[in-house]
């Protein structure tokens, strides 16, 4: 193996490492893997829950049962949303956000987050109660109404309040919360037992069907930018990373129980989560009869005759915007997905919205938080530059030791490594500078991948939306081209076949980038145009160093050499 090829080696071992102790010493324990759970959790028996902590009175005497003659919807108006509420079910059977659209050219097709609801099936945010003889049908029972439709302005809330009744004297009083400046809305349910029976069981509150594809719909392309985006259900414990939990995992019902943040159903851009109260006692998952993951949070109950439980419950239902996720919880930012740099990631994404409320333009914000990034890592770069140009000079009498020692590896490497010392040039100089670097530009291309920020985000003459690729491919093409010159202008410090090879490279990342939103594409090309600028500059740097270098080593030779002319 030649020096180069040590090189590049030492340079993987060194960035392997650094992911190993980031990933064992840095990160939190991570909570508990969903195939994990899946073996050690199951569905406890409803004959055997243990009991919860009552609230109530005496009995009642038994009433009629109670429920609505037919179905009706309420609506509510804000102007982050607009929401359809029925009363089969007391659930969500609209969700319209106001301010995203689903399609970039159709000004009316706002994003609907109650996705195609299968015949039959449950509706977001339907509370059940089960219990020993399986569901009771609340989830698909017609409430009576309380309350109309409601046009919330700004700094308002208003709520819904559902009740039925059974003919065995259970009655569910279900109230909706709406606020009009957060996608939160505020879920209570409660079950009042006013017949003469002890009732054992739980109440559960879910979200289904999930925000996913559908199993067999369509998740892009080979090379989609939405193919790198995470589209199903998540749970996050309180602490660590949350756990994905796949459709294609699934066996039966997944359970987690004991304290935790939230858990959440999500697409690439937008999320339902649920985060539980201090009467929550676990979370459930499970594959719907579509493939989609359905999520709920469910409290274990024991209700003696005119007693009352509950299960409190807080929805966010809406994009994956930084600030309107902080508004609500901090800990459901990480429903965005900035992988493991993801502490780099997150300023970087806050310090991108940051230039945009002063320059109004996403493209223009990625192009100044670029330029920021390449001059605070202009030491590094200018560290590096030197070191290769150090190296390039060597190459010549590198050869010849190659020629020379082509036969006897360990005295070729005794022989470069001493060439290297008589010369202070240290071959590690220009890979560490790099390595530096890289944590930061691959935060900043994660958190550019699905930045909700970027969607449907214009900017300038044909490019009308940073998150989907460039329909003439000319950035992505451009950024090619800018990769050519870039590698022209590297000094060659290794084997020039190696050289060769490493020309393919722009080629590779072209076609890549193709499909690529062109919000990264922009991000890369001016990367490279400021990498090709350090270079330039440091050439000509280097050469007016070399200039001097050489006057004061032999004062007067050019002068006497114009003499004897």
């Amino acid at each position: 193996m030649d020096d180069q090829g040590k090189r590049l080696l030492i340079a993987l071992i060194i960035s392997f490492a650094f992911l190993f102790v980031y990933q064992r010493y840095m990160l939190p324990p991570a909570p508990v893997a969903v195939e994990e759970a899946t073996e050690k959790t199951t569905p406890a028996p409803t004959e055997e829950i243990s009991p919860a902590p009552e609230v109530g009175a005496a009995p009642l005497e038994p009433l009629e049962p109670l429920a609505a003659e037919m179905e009706r919807t309420v609506t509510i108006s804000t102007p982050l949303y607009q929401v359809r509420l029925t009363n089969r079910g007391a659930a969500v059977s609209s969700f319209t956000l106001l301010r995203y659209r689903q399609e970039l050219k159709d000004l009316e097709s706002q994003v609907e987050m109650v996705r195609v609801v299968q015949e039959g099936g449950d509706f977001p945010l339907a509370a059940e109660f089960i219990g020993a003889g399986g569901p009771l049908g609340f989830s698909q029972a017609l409430f009576q109404v309380e309350g109309s439709d409601l046009s919330l302005a700004e700094g308002q809330s208003g709520e819904v309040v559902f009740r039925y009744r059974t003919a065995e004297g259970l009655e569910m009083a279900k109230t909706l919360t709406f606020f009009a400046d957060t996608y939160k809305i505020d879920c209570s349910v409660a079950l009042h037992n006013r017949s003469d029976q002890l009732l054992r069981g739980r109440t559960t509150l879910q979200w289904a069907p999930g925000l996913e594809p559908p199993e067999g719909g369509s998740k892009g392309s080979m090379f989609s930018a939405s193919r790198y985006g995470y589209q199903g259900a998540m749970f996050h414990a309180g602490n660590g990373r949350p756990d994905k939990i796949k459709a294609n995992k699934l066996e039966g019902p997944v359970e987690f129980e004991g304290p935790f943040a939230w858990i959440a159903s999500e697409d690439m851009y937008f999320v339902a989560a649920l985060m539980p109260s201090e009467e929550t006692t676990g979370a459930l998952a499970r594959k719907g009869s579509d493939g989609r993951v359905e999520v709920g949070v469910f409290s274990q109950v024991q209700l003696a005759p005119g007693s009352t439980a509950f299960l409190d419950a807080a929805a966010y239902v809406g994009p994956k915007e930084m600030a309107a996720l902080k508004a609500v919880s901090q800990s459901l930012v990480k429903t965005i997905e900035l992988g493991i740099f993801g502490f780099i990631a997150k300023p970087l994404l806050d310090m991108l919205n940051f230039f945009y409320r002063y320059v109004g333009n996403y493209g223009l914000a990625i192009i100044i938080l670029s330029a920021l990034i390449k001059i605070v890592f202009i030491p590094f770069s200018t560290i590096s530059h030197r070191s290769m140009k150090k190296m390039s000079r060597l190459q010549p009498q590198i050869n010849a030791l190659r020629d020379r020692y082509k036969k006897d590896r360990d005295k070729l490497n005794q022989e470069i490594m001493k060439l290297y010392q008589e010369n202070k040039v240290n071959p590690a100089s220009g890979c560490l500078p790099i390595l530096v670097q890289i944590p930061v530009f691959f935060a900043l291309y994660r958190a550019l991948l699905g930045a909700i920020e970027l969607r449907h985000a214009p900017f300038y003459f044909w490019i009308a939306d940073l998150s989907a690729k460039d329909p003439f491919y000319i950035t992505p093409i451009f950024m090619g081209a800018t990769m050519v010159l870039q590698q022209k202008m590297t000094p060659v410090t290794g084997d020039p076949r190696q050289a060769q090879l490493m020309m393919f490279m722009p080629i590779v990342f072209t076609a890549l980038f193709l499909s690529f939103p062109s919000g990264l594409v922009v991000y890369w090309t001016v990367n490279n145009v400021l990498t090709i600028g350090h270079q330039y500059w440091m050439n000509k740097r280097l050469k007016l160093e070399e200039a001097a270098k050489v006057e004061v080593e032999e004062p007067g030779k050019g002068k006497k050499g114009k003499r004897k002319k």
